[in-house]
């Protein structure tokens, strides 16, 4: 390929034989990367699948979720008693401690609106 002299009469069979043969083998090759591509995509599904049932038992294990409601209650506190040392306390202030601690979750929320003393 390197020159443009026809190939000789003993490379002609050769190159014929690529072209007769290369279609072929080209399909089976396209065959098989679209199992490839399957069997990937699969895994790739399963994967995701694995890894949100490891983040959900993760979530479910925290320490966090095993913390007394005293415990919090009096965590709470501190924060809110914190947050009002260094700013004026504005119960109307939604991006303020005691309203921010109800946005992380239901219990949560629970806990800071039924806790007159964070108020």
């Amino acid at each position: 390929l390197s020159q443009n002299h026809p190939p000789h009469d003993i490379e002609l069979s050769g190159f014929r034989k690529v072209v007769e043969d290369t279609p072929a083998a080209l399909r089976d090759l396209d065959a098989k990367i679209s199992q490839a591509r399957e069997l990937l995509d699969t895994l790739l599904s399963e994967r995701k699948q694995v890894q949100s049932h490891f983040e959900d038992a993760k979530s479910l294990l925290h320490p966090m979720r095993s913390f007394p409601d005293e415990v919090l209650a009096e965590i709470f506190d501190h924060c809110t008693m914190k947050a009002y040392r260094f700013k004026s306390p504005d119960a109307l202030d939604p991006g303020g401690a005691p309203w921010l601690l109800t946005r992380v979750c239901h219990r949560w929320r629970a806990l800071v609106i039924n806790n007159p003393q964070l108020w």
